[in-house]
């Protein structure tokens, strides 16, 4: 879902590993002593049907889907998710984890970088 040119622009220089997340397909980048950040593709929860602390969650759009940016700025753990929705069945969810789990707008800004990418490859 990232090409070449998406993964420099989100400072991302390796290459991800397949993964199953909870029977999703997904995608998993780690940029040693950096950040790492996962791409999940939910073919069964469309953005309503997510789990999501509310009080965490500020809705956001990105492109022409509509989404969720999930950061706990109390906690301040370096960690960032962008959720978008794809029609009401389908979801993508782009996680990001700042190495030493600090810096929560950056994780934010990087999060919100890599949705910018996926999101005019989504339907």
């Amino acid at each position: 879902m990232l090409s070449p040119q998406d993964r420099s622009a989100a400072g991302v220089n390796v290459l991800g590993k397949p993964k199953d997340i909870a029977g999703a397909r997904a995608c998993d980048w780690t940029v040693p002593a950096t950040f790492g950040v996962t791409v999940t593709f939910d073919e069964k929860h469309g953005l309503a049907d997510l789990d999501v602390a509310k009080k965490n969650a500020t809705k956001t759009t990105v492109g022409r889907h509509p989404g969720l940016k999930v950061a706990d700025k109390k906690a301040a753990d370096g960690t960032c998710a962008v959720l978008l929705g794809v029609g009401d069945r389908n979801s993508v969810q782009i996680d990001v984890s700042n190495t030493g789990f600090s810096d929560t707008p950056l994780a934010c800004r990087r999060a919100g970088t890599v949705a910018g990418l996926v999101e005019p490859k989504l339907p």
